[in-house]
């Protein structure tokens, strides 16, 4: 093993698809850049998926080479996530995709790479998701989830929601008729649109033209937050902290976090990751509170006496803060691997190695720039990270997006 090799520091069974042969040569690659890595190379879907059943990979390549097997290769991913879900999955090859179907694998994928991109790059962003994954298997932050009581799955809707999203075959009705089933998801959803969070120019009576307007991705997040956040509720003792509150400036972060998505070029499964994200960027903070009020109480308290922000009190107290645990639990539901990153890092963002605009850049902006909730004294708020903005070589923007913020502070003004 090289000297570089021992300085990656982490050590990594990966399982390499490669049909065509065009990569046999890539595990040699990543071991001559530094990583200690172990590559084994299938050229069969078959064997992939037997192997990955048995063996501990922790990571899995897709290679791809040919366009037209690309609905094939989106299957084959959804097929990994099912047979081991804990493993990292890679897509080598998405420039042979169409935006439909980057779209679709944004919600499977961890990472999409084209064809003309290093190993060293692809490497050293794997060894980075590693370690944040790592960090969320960790066992006290997993007994901690595992002690939450709440859904062991995510709600039906959402997966109903998805597979019709992924159907490309489903309308506005059979849409509507899925989201129907829960009346009061529709209360919620129709209460938001025509909210001044929405700024719609009208004032929109049905499921179905909520659904042309907002989009099935955008109705497939609201309909999710919802429902985990109706799970996680002010007992007693929280008159001075407001769950609704919460709820209700997560939707502007989301809102303003896919503004400043679709302003900064992003893809369309960017903006809708950067939505679905600042939905749940403070679900932690639900959870926590809702599952150890007494304990929880003490935290916020300690938080305002020091001034200190509450995540890092968090983090002192309990060896993890809000993000990781809301992470650690949409990790486990299989949620878009870019969504679990955005909500886990977003009062983090500089620990990300990514030097491209991506979910967490977009809700770390729009909760750091948004008026913040105040509890007891305590500070809840991300804190603009230059060093983050430096490293994307956006710093200059900072003034538009504080513009924008300014418009949609007013709408938390007029809905409050």
């Amino acid at each position: 093993m090289s000297t570089s090799a021992q300085k990656s520091g982490v050590s990594l069974n990966v399982a390499l698809y490669d049909s065509t042969g065009n990569y046999v040569n890539w595990g040699h690659e990543v071991l001559s850049a530094g990583y200690d890595w172990e590559v084994l190379r299938f050229n069969t879907m078959q064997s992939l998926l037997d192997d990955i059943q048995r063996s501990d990979f922790e990571v899995v390549v897709v290679a791809s080479s040919m366009s037209l097997r690309a609905e094939e290769e989106l299957e084959l991913i959804n097929k990994i996530a099912s047979v081991n879900p804990n493993a990292i999955r890679v897509f080598i090859g998405s420039d042979y995709w169409n935006a439909g179907q980057r779209a679709k694998a944004a919600d499977q994928v961890h990472r999409a790479f084209e064809t003309t991109v290093p190993a060293k790059e692809i490497a050293e962003e794997l060894e980075y998701v590693v370690k944040i994954t790592r960090l969320l298997q960790r066992s006290s932050l997993q007994k901690y989830v595992s002690n939450i009581g709440c859904l062991p799955t995510p709600p039906a809707m959402y997966k109903q929601l998805t597979d019709a999203i992924n159907s490309d075959i489903s309308g506005l009705s059979e849409i509507s008729e899925i989201v129907e089933q829960d009346p009061a998801v529709v209360a919620q959803i129709m209460k938001q649109v025509n909210s001044a969070f929405f700024g719609l120019s009208r004032t929109v009576t049905s499921l179905k033209d909520a659904v042309s307007l907002l989009g099935v991705r955008n109705i497939r997040s609201i309909a999710l937050s919802y429902q985990l956040n109706s799970q996680f509720v002010a007992g007693q003792g929280w008159n001075k902290f407001a769950f609704e509150k919460i709820n209700q400036r997560s939707l502007v972060v989301a809102r303003l976090a896919q503004a400043i998505s679709r302003r900064a070029g992003a893809s369309k499964s960017v903006q809708d990751q950067a939505f679905l994200a600042g939905l749940l960027h403070e679900l932690g903070v639900l959870i926590m509170a809702s599952h150890d009020p007494e304990n929880y109480r003490k935290l916020i308290a300690y938080s305002a006496k020091k001034q200190k922000p509450v995540y890092l009190v968090e983090k002192a107290a309990m060896g993890f803060f809000h993000g990781e645990v809301a992470a650690a639990l949409l990790t486990l539901w299989n949620l878009s691997p870019h969504v679990v990153e955005a909500v886990m890092l977003h009062h983090v963002p500089h620990l990300s190695v990514s030097k491209e605009f991506n979910a967490l850049t977009a809700v770390h902006v729009a909760d750091s720039l948004l008026p913040p909730i105040s509890s007891a004294g305590a500070d809840f708020s991300s804190k603009l990270s230059i060093k983050y903005l430096d490293q994307l070589d956006m710093v200059e923007k900072v003034p538009q997006w504080r513009a924008t913020a300014g418009e949609y502070s007013e709408r938390i003004a007029v809905n409050s």
